[in-house]
């Protein structure tokens, strides 16, 4: 079934404020998270922004935050990830037409 979705998956902007609203109450940066939990820099931002789908990540995150991985990390439906997409793309035009 296509679904018009793309890789990288839309930037989820509640799950990022989330997890980040977490990382500042420990005095972490992402990178710090990332060699804490022996994962990439560049694997725990992309999961963090939600480009990245990656449940065992997510998970180790949320473990390692002590938060549950439902709350940090909220599970989005196809339609739920092509309006993001979408909106994003309207963000873009619109970058590009004020440029």
């Amino acid at each position: 079934m296509k679904t018009g979705l793309r890789r990288p998956y839309p930037l989820d902007y509640e799950r990022k404020r989330r997890v980040m609203i977490e990382l500042a109450r420990r005095g972490l940066t992402v990178s710090e998270l990332a060699r804490r939990i022996n994962y990439s820099q560049g694997h725990v931002s992309s999961c963090i922004s939600g480009r990245l789908l990656c449940r065992p990540l997510e998970e180790r995150i949320a473990e390692y935050l002590g938060r549950p991985v439902q709350y940090l990390f909220p599970e989005r439906t196809v339609a739920q990830l092509l309006a993001m997409q979408a909106a994003e793309a309207r963000a873009k035009k619109r970058r590009e037409g004020a440029a």
